[in-house]
């Protein structure tokens, strides 16, 4: 039955992927959007980002459809083996990253790439880097995906991003017939890593064409354009950084109506989203877009302190939905994971069954046309 099911989640992605992507010939127009991949985790004790190791468990990615209705596809990764050592890290062109949680002795951390529609995935070593030559792997992200073999096999490009010395590297895998090639791209002339390399997050976030980590205790985002693959620093608005909170505080992301690059963050119970721009205004190159009162829909939530104070340290922007459904993801110190709709209003508590909550990331899955490939 499992079987049977599977097969008809990916003929109804393939159906409904075909009839929307039919509607537009514009690169600028999202595929399909199915749902959101995320790996749940326990829901921390008060005062706490993450639980502590006595309370983990154990977890496996997990999808949930956009929509709650029959038609919506209903897709496992059950078809990965060993699932339960890998974690998230990327989702592009309805392909899904994924890496090995440790590091064993004759087992490094290896990466896995799957299909969920068609239920294919391959699995590939990391680059033959490390701190004393080729630089100390960070992070990373999917590239690009070519049409699939014949066969049914998967070929895609992937990037690794690295600190060699001072300098960021990005190592850049082929997958083609069952075999991953790597190549090391020189380090970068016009970036430094001037701070300690452990404060820039593993997870890339894409937007407007590249990739960004975001950096604890840092006003700038480490960047990468996927078409040049070259480096860069964003700097994000001074009003949004004080130089005091690590993972709090500002997120990039696409502004959900069209796409274009923007900052969002939680400033004196506002959601504040700022856009580039120029003139009156102006911090650091971005201008206030849209600004939010959410203190109303906060005081909704009976266990959340009321406290402005208490609220700010307790409370950050998690992440902007990457797939532009308009809402943004609301992190807390132990008080829940929430999803607050910038068109409704609504905010939802992002809390699922056995005292476990949405994990980070939450990836947006999107579908992609099974006959050809994307860049």
């Amino acid at each position: 039955m499992a079987t049977v099911a599977s097969r008809g989640a990916a003929l109804a992605c393939r159906r409904l992927s075909r009839r929307l992507l039919s509607h537009s010939s514009s690169a600028s127009v999202l595929p399909p959007l199915l749902g959101h991949f995320h790996q749940p985790m326990v829901v921390p004790p008060v005062g706490l980002a993450t639980a502590p190791p006595e309370m983990e468990k154990l977890t496996v990615p997990v999808f949930h459809p956009l929509t709650a209705s029959s038609s919506s596809p209903r897709l496992s990764l059950d078809f990965v083996p060993n699932l339960s050592h890998f974690s998230l890290y990327d989702s592009h062109h309805g392909l899904l990253l994924l890496r090995h949680h440790k590091c064993e002795y004759f087992n490094p951390r290896l990466f896995l790439v799957c299909d969920p529609v068609s239920r294919r995935h391959a699995l590939f070593p990391p680059p033959p880097a490390d701190e004393y030559a080729g630089g100390r792997i960070f992070g990373a992200a999917l590239l690009s995906r070519q049409a699939d073999a014949a066969d049914g096999g998967l070929r895609f490009e992937a990037v690794c991003v690295a600190v060699d010395v001072d300098r960021p590297r990005a190592w850049v895998a082929t997958y083609r017939d069952g075999e991953c090639r790597w190549r090391a791209l020189p380090r970068s002339r016009g970036v430094a890593i001037e701070f300690d390399p452990h404060w820039l997050e593993y997870l890339a976030v894409r937007a407007a064409g590249s990739l960004y980590w975001h950096i604890c205790y840092n006003p700038c985002a480490l960047a990468l354009d996927t078409a040049t693959l070259e480096f860069s620093f964003l700097r994000v608005p001074a009003m949004m950084f004080d130089g005091t909170s690590n993972t709090h505080k500002c997120r990039i992301g696409e502004m959900p109506e069209d796409g274009r690059l923007c900052v969002g963050s939680v400033e004196r119970q506002e959601l504040l989203l700022c856009v580039r721009g120029s003139g009156d205004g102006s911090d650091n190159g971005w201008v206030v877009e849209r600004r939010v009162r959410i203190r109303e829909v906060l005081d909704g939530v009976p266990w959340i302190p009321k406290n402005s104070f208490l609220r700010h340290f307790n409370l950050w922007l998690r992440d902007i939905d990457a797939g532009r459904t308009g809402k943004v993801f609301i992190g807390t110190l132990g008080y829940g994971i929430f999803s607050y709709d910038l068109n409704t209003g609504k905010l939802e508590n992002l809390a699922i069954e056995d005292g476990m909550q949405y994990g980070h990331p939450i990836l947006p899955y999107f579908s992609a046309p099974v006959d050809a490939g994307s860049d």
